[in-house]
């Protein structure tokens, strides 16, 4: 069984003018979840519960990392485009890099939130927020 540090983890996010960037350099931590949404179907009379499947994905996925300008302005120009109209922006992520073979997933996105904060004894830090929309598609580079 093979295993990978984090480090060689790759997330790209499209920018404003929908062209995908690797933000990889600035993010230390990122949770792409993928859930199935279970319904559930019990009726009267029954001793266990019973369960459909619903909607998939929809999740939102997190990230932060170190304040860049270059992030910044990603995120803030996503925000007004956003706020302006625009399509949500594509992503991909690779959990084990984006090399031939590693694993992938990707969908579309819109930003939800972004923050940053700054402690007097510690490094200023960003965090996000990314709402998907639509299906996300699993498969590799």
């Amino acid at each position: 069984m093979a295993f990978k540090a984090g480090t060689t983890t790759a997330f790209y996010l499209a920018n404003s003018a929908a062209a995908l960037q690797n933000l990889s350099p600035y993010i230390d931590n990122v949770t792409v979840p993928q859930t199935v949404q279970t319904i559930d179907v019990s009726a009267f009379g029954t001793a266990a519960k019973r369960f459909i499947n619903g909607l998939t994905d929809g999740d939102v996925i997190s990230m932060s990392g170190p304040y860049d300008v270059a992030v910044h302005t990603q995120l803030t120009a996503l925000k007004a485009a956003q706020s302006a109209g625009s399509a949500a922006a594509a992503y991909i992520y690779g959990p084990g890099g984006s090399v031939a073979s590693e694993a992938r997933s990707a969908g579309s996105v819109f930003l939800s939130s972004y923050q940053v904060s700054s402690t007097v004894g510690g490094r200023v830090e960003y965090s996000a927020s990314l709402q998907v929309t639509g299906a996300v598609t699993n498969g590799t580079f």
